[in-house]
């Protein structure tokens, strides 16, 4: 794991300074990072399942979500 990845982890694990995303831990963003490398990538990842009418809704993503 990069130093980027590393950042992008722990940004989605939450942080002080940004809202959470609902619905993902720790053992999920690991496994997102590891699969996209970026968080750009998890939540364009997570924007085009929501869009899937037939998807569940598992991740809320905060309107104002600062990364």
């Amino acid at each position: 794991m990069t130093m980027e990845e590393f950042i992008d982890l722990c940004i989605l694990c939450g942080c002080d300074y940004t809202k959470n995303i609902g619905g993902i831990g720790p053992v999920k963003a690991f496994k997102f990072i590891k699969d996209e490398k970026t968080i750009e990538g998890v939540l364009d990842m997570i924007k085009k399942k929501q869009s899937d009418e037939d998807s569940k809704k598992a991740y809320i993503i905060p309107d104002q979500f600062l990364y």
